[in-house]
């Protein structure tokens, strides 16, 4: 069994998405489309999806593209999905495809981001998939068409259906041996009896596998991650920054370099494949991201509830007593980076807009010391680190630890980028991470419905802006006491023990307030028209 990690392209820099929640949008995209995929390309006739009603889909159902993203899913479509993606409801009708979110007690996941897919192809035929999105836009499968199985779409799964239990496993597993190589391979017993017989597979099945399995009851669940897991996948260089300093000192390398050497090893890629993954897909979408509304012809999509910071901010720039340089092209490019536009695409870092203004602080710094793209790159990398310690040693999502997992974790991580451009040491880098992440513990995930993205954007001006002052406080030496790692740890349980209404459920903190009350209320009836 290859034992699983976080990477940077699956879990920190990832999934490169269209405007909307990585965790509320993305999640749900990629959950719809394993199941579509157990259709075996069979078109779609009809689409039912299943929330907890206690659960934090139903308190912000419409406000991060939720709904848009499950219905692309279903129809086979991934998070970066480029051609009617917003459009999907109109595509939807036009072609008679009925589709329905269903609000009910979720018995299959007691996860308060559990959903059920039910799609049914045009035989008739259903296909279920029962998912929980875990943060970042990354998903676990817990029920495949009523059988358990936990996966989390990084290979091809041949799930094999024996609701009579006659089919030996062994004998099976064999079979298929013969055939293409097995990751891994188990049984999941059947929610009314019987058992699915389930291999992960680093490749489709092969034209022997599909021969040899004629006559049997079984799918094909596609991956969904960018970087599979396969054989080549090897041991987690790095869980935390000191054991990271430790490697960079010994081996005589950058904290960069060690970076690439940890995707290298967690990806199979070589050196020259995860640094053009980093430039030409990461860095190109957010420099986009950030830059496009100053740079291109393209207009944002907008609500009655739309607030269009941007452009108040740019408007207001020559008039500002203050002149503060870097730190007002930094706010200038992470506004830039919040408004969704169809065709310009999120990088999550884990929160949804997280990469986009980890890259806006760091574009900014680039821009005002004049540095060539590479010191961007390797910022990046240094940020990608950071983040997958993140997830190594938490949840960063708003869902299980507030938005001490979303804004705090991308600020730590933007924040030690800048350490690194700026020249600092390696233990200044981590000092950066860690006396940012220390001013972010705490803060609960409470978007407002219609509330023009408060308190969210708030927050995220707070930590792209201290992120580049705790960055140059770190470089001035500052003992941040604690090391990263422990501090993370510490924010993991503060928002692990944070109510259940703080937890992006729209139910309490900021949502509580009686105006926002009323605003939630008048997006639900707005978005009910949709």
């Amino acid at each position: 069994m290859i034992k699983l990690y976080p990477e940077f392209y699956n879990d920190v820099f990832g999934p490169i998405m269209q405007p909307g929640s990585s965790s509320h949008m993305a999640a749900p995209c990629r959950a719809g489309y394993l199941c579509n995929s157990l259709l075996g390309g069979e078109e779609v006739a009809e689409i039912l999806v299943e929330m907890d009603n206690d659960g934090s889909f139903k308190g912000t159902f419409g406000t991060m593209n939720e709904d848009l993203g499950m219905l692309n899913g279903a129809l086979g479509r991934k998070p970066d999905f480029n051609d009617g993606f917003f459009k999907v409801k109109d595509y939807l009708r036009t072609n008679n495809i009925p589709f329905k979110f269903d609000f009910c007690t979720m018995k299959e996941s007691e996860h308060i981001n559990s959903l059920k897919f039910i799609i049914t192809g045009t035989s008739g035929r259903k296909r279920t998939l029962v998912a929980n999105s875990i943060g970042g836009g990354m998903i676990e499968t817990v029920w495949v068409d009523g059988y358990a199985f936990v996966g989390k779409g990084d290979t091809y799964v041949l799930c094999v259906f024996d609701k009579d239990e006659k089919i030996n496993n062994t004998q099976l597993l064999e079979r298929i041996l013969m055939c293409q190589p097995v990751l891994e391979a188990g049984i999941g017993n059947g929610q009314k009896g019987g058992v699915m017989h389930w291999f992960k597979i680093d490749s489709e099945p092969n034209a022997d596998a599909v021969d040899m399995l004629q006559g049997l009851d079984y799918a094909v669940m596609k991956p969904v991650l960018p970087v599979p897991t396969t054989s080549t996948k090897g041991e987690q260089l790095f869980d935390d920054m000191v054991k990271w300093r430790a490697i960079a000192k010994e081996q005589n390398k950058s904290l960069a370099e060690v970076a690439i050497d940890y995707e290298m090893t967690a990806s199979g890629w070589t050196r020259d494949e995860v640094i053009a993954y980093m430039r030409d897909v990461v860095a190109h979408n957010m420099y986009r991201r950030t830059h496009a509304l100053y740079e291109e012809d393209v207009q944002p999509i907008t609500t009655p509830f739309t607030e269009l910071h941007y452009k108040k901010w740019h408007a207001a720039m020559p008039s500002l007593k203050l002149d503060m340089g870097v730190i007002t092209k930094s706010i200038q490019y992470v506004m830039a980076g919040q408004p969704p536009v169809e065709g310009l695409l999120n990088v999550p870092g884990p929160m949804g807009t997280g990469g986009g203004f980890i890259y806006g602080v760091v574009s900014a710094v680039q821009e005002s010391l004049g540095l060539p793209l590479e010191a961007v790159i390797d910022g990046l990398f240094v940020a990608a680190g950071v983040g997958a310690i993140c997830y190594t040693r938490s949840a960063p999502t708003g869902e299980v630890i507030g938005c001490t997992g979303e804004c705090g974790c991308c600020a730590a991580m933007a924040s030690a980028a800048v350490a690194y451009m700026l020249g600092g040491t390696p233990e200044q880098v981590e000092a950066a991470a860690s006396i940012t992440l220390q001013a972010s513990v705490g803060w609960p995930c409470d978007p407002i419905p219609g509330g023009k993205d408060m308190p969210c954007m708030a927050r995220v001006l707070f930590v792209a802006t201290m992120s580049i002052v705790y960055a140059q406080w770190a470089l001035a030496d500052q003992d941040p006491v604690l090391p990263f790692h422990e501090v993370l740890d510490v924010a993991d349980n503060i928002g692990r023990n944070l109510s259940g209404d703080l937890l992006c459920t729209a139910r309490g903190g900021h949502c509580a307030a009686p105006t926002a009350r009323a605003l939630s209320c008048k997006f639900r009836e707005w978005h009910s028209k949709q």
